[in-house]
């Protein structure tokens, strides 16, 4: 009698994910789980198929020629499973579930929260799953149904629209502007560096009346750059929807604030005429629209 296989799809993708990364703690990484997860379905894989698929070196895992073989029909294999089951969320038009959104910390904390009261009285048993991220989960994958991102150049895969840019602009503590005199003597002050790869003077600094102000440290986060700024440590450059309604920091320059990156609400076509998708994104709609002082700077007078 043949040996009959039903490997589960998770080991599957797990596979996919090795077979990418090269070795198990990057595939763990990039699947959001334990290194420890990653080995235990490989192995299962290979009971399951009763065949060895990676060779197991010091430098990370080297597929065997079995593991090469099944590479080829895993990767269409996983292609047509995700092809599938956005196609079949795409028929539900039954608003009670589950929706996940990913959106960047920004707009997910001074945008969106203040008004998910209103979404979820008006769509009860709609359950929210807000990612809140600066990476860009691949809606196609499924990883969100929904992604509201602030990018000038959105996957050619997906749809939705384009509303406005954000606004940026420059903040600091009273007291910091106050100890500092950062045109007549911009070697006292600092700007507060966003990545250790940008030097003393970078080109977002150059724009500004402070382009003689250094860049001193390195804070990815808007969150840190704020407590920083609010501590006295410097001059930060932020979203005008951070900046403006953050007790402790003023602007510190009487310039209009700069474009920056469009406000963009995407799903993929596959999903766009599911009930829930169209909820939310009437939603994000108002919501985005209602802010646009807010997010375009226009501080009341």
């Amino acid at each position: 009698m043949p040996h009959t296989v039903n490997p589960d799809w998770e080991d599957i993708k797990t596979f996919n994910a090795v077979m990418a990364a090269g070795t198990v703690r990057n595939a763990a990484r990039d699947l959001g789980v334990h290194h420890s997860t990653v080995s235990r379905r490989i192995e299962a894989l290979e009971q399951s198929l009763k065949v060895r698929l990676f060779d197991r070196r010091p430098e990370g895992y080297a597929p065997t020629q079995a593991g090469e073989e099944l590479a080829a029909i895993a990767a269409g294999f996983g292609n047509d499973l995700n092809t599938i089951t956005r196609r079949i969320a795409g028929r539900d038009d039954m608003l009670p579930g589950k929706l996940v959104v990913t959106m960047a910390e920004p707009l997910a904390t001074g945008i969106f929260a203040p008004h998910l009261p209103e979404f979820s009285d008006r769509y009860p048993g709609l359950e929210l799953n807000i990612i809140v991220t600066y990476e860009e989960l691949d809606v196609s994958r499924r990883e969100a149904d929904i992604a509201v991102r602030m990018n000038n150049n959105p996957p050619d895969t997906l749809v939705g629209k384009r509303y406005f840019p954000y606004h940026m602009s420059i903040y600091a503590a009273p007291a910091y502007l106050e100890k500092h005199d950062l045109v007549a003597e911009p070697e006292t002050g600092r700007w507060l560096g966003w990545n250790d790869t940008e030097g003393r003077y970078p080109d977002w600094t150059q724009h500004s009346e402070f382009a003689r102000v250094p860049v001193w440290g390195a804070f990815d986060r808007p969150s840190v750059q704020v407590a920083a700024a609010k501590a006295g440590l410097g001059l930060t450059m932020l979203p005008c929807m951070i900046g403006d309604v953050e007790p402790g920091l003023i602007r510190a320059t009487n310039r209009k604030p700069e474009p920056a990156r469009d406000i963009w609400v995407l799903t993929h076509n596959d999903l766009r005429r599911t009930a829930r998708v169209r909820a939310f994104m009437d939603f994000a709609e108002q919501v985005i629209r209602e802010n646009k002082p807010l997010l375009i700077g226009e501080l009341p007078v």
